[in-house]
């Protein structure tokens, strides 16, 4: 079977992609033939196995405004590299990248498949929308009124939609009317932490021995939850003096203002939360193992990765409930769900995770469990590969 994976860039590293990357390498040990179609590809940080066709639209990126002014064109671009190549099966990765896929039915045989992380959030979230920063608001507002129509027409033509929880089922039966298949993400081991990069670790930040260190990392948009995270670490600080807020990942511009002010407001030590930046995949291991706690404060997530990677490497993790994280986590066994803006429960759980070690224990034993039995890649890579095998041409 040959299959097409189209998104519209592989340029930061995020959720979406590693799961375009893991399972589209695993396609390809299996013997499929795999294309990843996309504006750009990072391929120092998205590193897909050698036989596997990577091609390069190369225009303008969707944070630029000229890939607005320019949609049609780019969308026609698309639509001939995939009319051009024969493939059985096209998964489109959210919005735009279902709209480029949205007239394949009508020319062969090629079955368009929709994988959808969440409905595009700035058309059919209005919590999401309303709450971002002022700019973004106006942005989105106009995105809204000349491009939601090519996101349902891309929702619609799709022969079907593939969603990773019920919590985005509900939400693209609420966007577009339609059923979708559910399928859960599964989680790769890590295998073997990085050793020398330990190393450098531990001397880099100067960390002393049994350093309290709570990790994050995701702080991508204005519902990652960082103003929430720092006050809960504020609370916390007031029984740990001693604990780290290690922060990892690309994060927004906004946020980053929003942290430092607060750090500022709160007289928090400087030298208590660090900034890492960018974590090279190899290398995540050793952050969620140092770590004795993961937090994951972003709002209405559509299912979060982070949690699950956490919980693989033996580290709870905490979250507010509601969304996709309340599907992963089983609240009092392998982490806790904190009702939203809970700010107050949040820090006593961590606290309560924190000072006793048989809690933490046994959150992490049941966390590596967890994920064994149940967010297993292997698994979850044979169930899409199932629908898959369901759908393609006949």
């Amino acid at each position: 079977m040959k299959i097409a994976f189209v998104t519209s860039h592989l340029t930061l590293f995020g959720g979406g992609g590693k799961f375009l990357m893991d399972y589209a390498n695993r396609f390809n040990e299996k013997g499929y033939e795999i294309t990843i179609i996309a504006l750009k590809i990072n391929q120092n940080r998205y590193r897909f196995n050698k036989d596997i066709s990577l091609i390069e639209i190369d225009d303008f990126l969707p944070s630029n405004p000229l890939f607005w002014l320019k949609f049609k064109k780019i969308k026609k671009k698309f639509q001939k590299c995939l009319e051009e190549l024969d493939f059985d099966i096209v998964i489109s990765l959210n919005f735009p990248s279902n709209y480029f896929c949205s007239d394949l039915n009508k020319k062969n045989k090629t079955k368009h498949v929709y994988y959808c992380f969440e409905p595009y959030r700035y058309f059919h979230d209005k919590k999401f929308y309303s709450s971002a920063p002022f700019m973004l608001r106006i942005s989105s507002w106009t995105l809204r009124l000349f491009f939601k129509k090519y996101d349902i027409k891309g929702a619609l033509s799709a022969e079907d939609i593939i969603c990773i929880s019920k919590f985005i089922r509900n939400k693209v039966k609420e966007s577009y009317g339609r059923n979708a298949i559910l399928h859960y993400i599964g989680i790769k081991s890590y295998g073997e932490s990085n050793n020398s990069f330990e190393f450098k670790f531990e001397n880099n930040l100067n960390l002393k021995e049994n350093t309290p260190i709570i990790f994050t990392l995701g702080l991508s948009h204005h519902m990652k939850g960082a103003k929430e995270l720092i006050y809960i670490f504020h609370k916390i600080l007031k029984e740990l003096p001693k604990a780290i807020l290690l922060i990892g990942g690309w994060i927004k511009k906004e946020n980053y203002k929003i942290i430092k002010k607060l750090i500022r407001k709160l007289r928090i030590p400087e030298n208590s939360i660090i900034f890492y930046g960018f974590i090279e995949h190899d290398n995540v291991k050793n952050f969620y193992e140092k770590a004795k706690l993961t937090f994951f404060t972003a709002l209405d997530e559509s299912f979060g990765l982070i949690p699950l990677e956490s919980m693989e490497t033996g580290t709870p993790v905490i979250t507010f409930k509601g969304a996709g994280p309340s599907e992963t986590i089983i609240d009092n066994k392998n982490g806790y769900l904190i009702k939203n803006y809970d700010l107050d429960d949040f820090a006593q759980k961590a606290i309560k995770i924190l000072k006793n070690n048989k809690i933490y224990e046994n959150f992490s034993n049941n966390g590596r469990e967890h994920i064994k039995n149940h967010f297993n890649f292997e698994i979850s890579f044979s169930k899409l590969e199932k629908i898959l095998q369901e759908i393609k041409p006949k």
